[in-house]
């Protein structure tokens, strides 16, 4: 058995040069020689699943190909390897190795991916944001997150996602991406403080992705960041360009810019400004100060649905919708089945809008909070259904994360946070009613009731007649 994992880790070790030296001239067959020797890389299946489904995309005239040479034309060539370095082999590849460790001696399985807050502090009030019912503005110490990113380390966990507030605030973020050159870091960011010298330190370190918040046009962003954020955000999108610095974007998605940022046009619009992802945050009421009045409609959250399928198929860029590709991951991925959530506190939480916890890191081990009762029985209850189209446990399943906090009894992590659990119990079913109407026919339609191995059929996404005019 010894004998096989070094001939394995030979061979992955002589794939990882050739897929280095190849990054710096790429061609066709080329991208799709760096796909196939990944499969040395890896023996997971679900790893070498999605490596054949991209080889097969390459081989045909699919956007990924094109998609593939606008990353790599984004950075300096330097940076190439940089990239596939972390994103690729330490955290999947090596990292899934670690964390097959892991679980061989303790039992489960770390995630993937770890979203930590570093600080509650913005230059920015937003509506709507899931922070601003903490009333406090807490940030980690250095030290404090370094032991932190150490024990992520350890557990496999190589892929890091920098929230906030607003991370540009932390006085130590670059120290900490300088400091971790082996992990992956995806920092999102409002985008009014971009600068030269953020975009020139991002570009030197070369583990970086940048994601910039930004809500539809002028007037939908503006009204959800403040007046004038729209126009600081095209400078921000100007200056990473400028210093060939890979970039994202990211809306949350509300009743009132469901339709601009779920069109064509808007994702047209991001990649000619340079975005090479786009994500999709339903908004969701869990700040202290909830509003029902901005969650989107079942028709719009379908409708988002099906414009990210039709994005895929004709379009250069990764898009994430979290909530309507649960179909892609089998439900919810809370309570570290694939990532977790630290806050400003220290506090573990199962996810980033599950504002519950029983461990904080200044008093516990990452490993004893991924292991704790709470997250255990998270991860038990998934999937919560059997529709994969109604994944959360917050807005789609509420009876769930009422159950997990009678039985658990975890604290609150901020005032207000127990809100819609204990004021809103009613308007949270009703919300999880109304969608189940419209998803459970989709789900059995487009999905087959979960008997499908290949994405959904491309499908209409013309705006519903009744909301055409609103």
């Amino acid at each position: 058995m010894e004998v096989m994992q070094s001939l394995k880790t030979y061979g992955g070790q002589q794939a990882t040069q050739i897929i280095s030296s190849l990054l710096g001239r790429v061609s066709d067959e080329g991208l799709i020689r760096i796909v196939k020797l990944s499969r040395h890389l890896s023996d997971d299946p679900e790893v070498l699943a999605a490596l054949d489904h991209i080889q097969r995309m390459l081989r045909s005239e699919h956007p990924t190909k094109k998609l593939f040479r606008r990353v790599l034309g984004s950075m300096p060539p330097e940076n190439r390897t940089r990239l596939f370095q972390t994103l690729f082999y330490n955290s999947f590849f090596q990292g899934g190795r670690r964390r097959d460790q892991c679980e061989q001696a303790h039992g489960f399985r770390p995630p993937t991916i770890m979203i930590l807050s570093p600080t509650l502090r913005c230059n920015l009030r937003c509506q709507g944001c899931y922070t601003l019912g903490y009333g406090m503005r807490p940030q980690l110490e250095y030290e404090l997150v370094s032991d932190l990113l150490h024990q992520c380390r350890e557990l496999g966990i190589g892929f890091i996602t920098i929230l906030g507030g607003e991370p540009l605030v932390y006085p130590h973020l670059l120290r900490i991406i300088e400091e971790f050159p082996d992990i992956f870091f995806q920092v999102y960011t409002n985008g009014t403080l971009m600068n030269d010298e953020w975009a020139a330190a991002f570009r030197r370190a070369g583990n970086v992705i940048v994601v910039v918040s930004i809500e539809g046009d002028r007037a939908e962003t503006d009204a959800w960041r403040g007046q004038g954020v729209h126009a600081k955000i095209m400078r921000a999108f100007e200056t990473l360009n400028r210093n060939q610095v890979c970039f994202g974007t990211s809306a949350t998605v509300t009743r009132h810019n469901a339709y601009k940022v779920a069109s064509l046009e808007f994702i047209d619009q991001m990649i000619a400004l340079g975005s090479l992802a786009q994500m999709y945050f339903l908004y969701i009421p869990v700040n202290g100060q909830a509003d029902f009045d901005l969650m989107v409609l079942p028709e719009q959250r379908d409708h988002l649905r099906r414009h990210v399928i039709q994005t895929r198929a004709t379009r250069p860029i990764f898009i994430l919708d979290f909530w309507n590709d649960g179909p892609h991951v089998n439900g919810c991925i809370a309570g570290g089945r694939r990532y977790f959530h630290v806050n400003a506190l220290g506090d573990v939480e199962p996810c980033v809008y599950t504002h519950i916890a029983t461990h904080n890191i200044k008093e516990h081990s990452l490993q004893e909070a991924l292991d704790s009762d709470l997250f255990r029985h998270i991860r038990a209850c998934q999937p919560h259904n059997d529709n994969h189209l109604r994944p959360c446990m917050i807005i789609d399943n509420p009876q769930v994360m009422r159950e997990v906090i009678g039985a658990c009894h975890p604290r609150f992590t901020h005032p207000g946070a127990e809100e819609i659990y204990q004021q809103h119990q009613d308007k949270l079913d009703a919300y999880a009613a109304s969608w189940a109407a419209l998803a459970d026919p989709l789900w059995e339609k487009d999905y087959g009731g979960g008997q499908w191995t290949t994405p959904p059929a491309e499908v209409s996404v013309e705006r519903p007649a009744k909301e055409a005019a609103g």
